[in-house]
């Protein structure tokens, strides 16, 4: 079966991009894969975080950015 037939179920993976503040446990920002499932964003990254993680994502990376933010890479 084509990839690009109408109807074919996704079978990809799903990503999620959070970037936090850890010193303020701030969520900064949020970035998804077109069809990923998600939730409302809360101010608290640890929440936010918890929120993913218990709905089925894993995370797959965590990255230290020069600004001294955290991005976590989230995968479903």
């Amino acid at each position: 079966m084509s990839r690009n037939q109408i109807g074919t179920p996704w079978s990809g993976t799903h990503v999620i991009l959070l970037r936090c503040s850890p010193f303020l446990n701030k969520t900064i920002a949020l970035h998804k894969s077109l069809h990923a499932p998600s939730e409302p964003l809360h101010l608290s990254c640890s929440e936010t975080l918890s929120i993913y993680l218990s709905i089925g994502y894993t995370i797959a990376y965590v990255h230290s950015l020069i600004d001294g933010t955290v991005q976590y890479v989230l995968t479903k």
